[in-house]
């Protein structure tokens, strides 16, 4: 793997690059994650061109100054910049999980001509808000961005990777996640996300706008559900696969993690689907 870092919106995103002969797919991580979620999945996608990314304020990208914030918006924005640098004068893919898939449901939506496919890992759009709720979320962004952000520190690396593990990963898989992100000073070991990614959001969607994103998106999608994780109740989803042009709904038993937890299985279903339409 090739470490990469690009500069987009002034801010430097960093990563890594698995050069293939194959098809070319940039892959956004989840929350409080980083571009090592898709390291295990390499095994299984032997010739793919794989692009990975440290979201902002994730893993050894550069966090956004104070006082910004991090926006989901704002992201998705990042997002569309780094499909249009890698796609070159070809189609992209795009693989997301959670929150990534989040972003690139969005990002695909916004540059259709630029996405040849999307993977979408235990996520289908991001989280909304109802309209009137508006007022109430900015409160308690205010409330909460009142109290101080404290980074929680732990005595040894293997503690800090035991952290990871509580969480559903297993030991390899934390390993992966760790590589990027766990740091060391004089007060212990520690996550090096920033802790204003915690934030409560100011602002979010609602579900008619991002149907109305999910409508404009013309590539295949394969939306992956762990039964485990987070889209087996959340109550929009058949809505939202109803709004995809070309949606087909994979069930797989596993937790939110499934793909660091047991890639094979999850490159099982990613494969055929792509070359379905990569050739």
């Amino acid at each position: 793997m090739r470490p990469f870092e690009v500069d987009v919106g002034g801010l430097r995103l960093r990563g890594w690059r698995r050069p293939g002969s194959g098809p070319r797919c940039l892959g956004v991580h989840g929350w409080l994650d980083n571009a090592g979620t898709f390291q295990p999945m390499l095994e299984y996608l032997p010739d793919w061109d794989f692009v990975s990314l440290d979201l902002p304020g994730h893993g050894r990208s550069a966090h956004i100054p104070v006082p910004g914030v991090y926006h989901f918006i704002d992201s998705v924005y990042l997002v569309v910049r780094l499909i249009e640098h890698w796609a070159e004068e070809s189609r992209i893919w795009l693989m997301g999980h959670s929150l990534g898939g989040g972003l690139t449901s969005m990002a695909a939506a916004v540059v259709p001509d630029k996405v040849a496919g999307l993977v979408l890992l235990d996520a289908l759009g991001p989280i909304t808000s109802p309209a009137e709720e508006s007022p109430q979320l900015f409160r308690r962004s205010l409330e909460a961005q009142a109290r101080p952000f404290r980074r929680r520190y732990y005595a040894t690396y293997e503690e800090a990777l035991e952290r990871l593990a509580r969480e559903g990963r297993s030991q390899a898989a934390a390993t992966a996640l760790a590589e990027r992100s766990l740091q060391s000073d004089a007060n212990g070991f520690y996550f090096a996300y920033d802790p204003r990614v915690k934030a409560v959001s100011r602002i979010r969607m609602t579900e008619e706008q991002i149907q109305a994103y999910l409508r404009q998106i013309e590539c295949p999608v394969q939306v992956h559900s762990f039964s485990q994780g987070i889209l087996p109740p959340f109550a929009p989803l058949q809505a939202r696969l109803d709004c995809l042009q070309r949606g087909h709904l994979v069930e797989l038993d596993g937790g939110h993690h499934l793909h660091l937890e047991k890639p094979a299985v999850v490159a099982a279903q990613i494969l055929p689907f792509v070359k379905q339409t990569h050739g």
